[in-house]
């Protein structure tokens, strides 16, 4: 993916994806989250194998990876899938 398509990508997403900061911990930032998301995504490395390239822990990656996936998908859903149902 080029740096354009991304760019697009985490600004449809942002919106969805984006946590807060608090006393107790620094949110783990936009970008990261898409880009742990994505490569899982092009890899299908396990989250475990995933931790060392990302530096997020594989239970945080558990969190993150379903929910930006179910992000994408909202984000994308309507402009590249089809709700027409074809006949067979």
């Amino acid at each position: 993916m080029d740096y354009d398509a991304c760019q697009e990508l985490l600004m449809l997403v942002k919106p969805l994806i984006e946590k807060k900061n608090t006393l107790f911990r620094e949110a783990v930032s936009v970008e990261e989250r898409l880009l742990a998301t994505l490569r899982f995504l092009a890899t299908g490395r396990s989250y475990e194998d995933l931790k060392f390239s990302c530096i997020i822990s594989p239970q945080l990656l558990g969190r993150i990876i379903p929910e930006k996936c179910r992000a994408i998908y909202n984000c994308l859903r309507k402009k590249y899938l089809c709700n027409k149902t074809m006949e067979v």
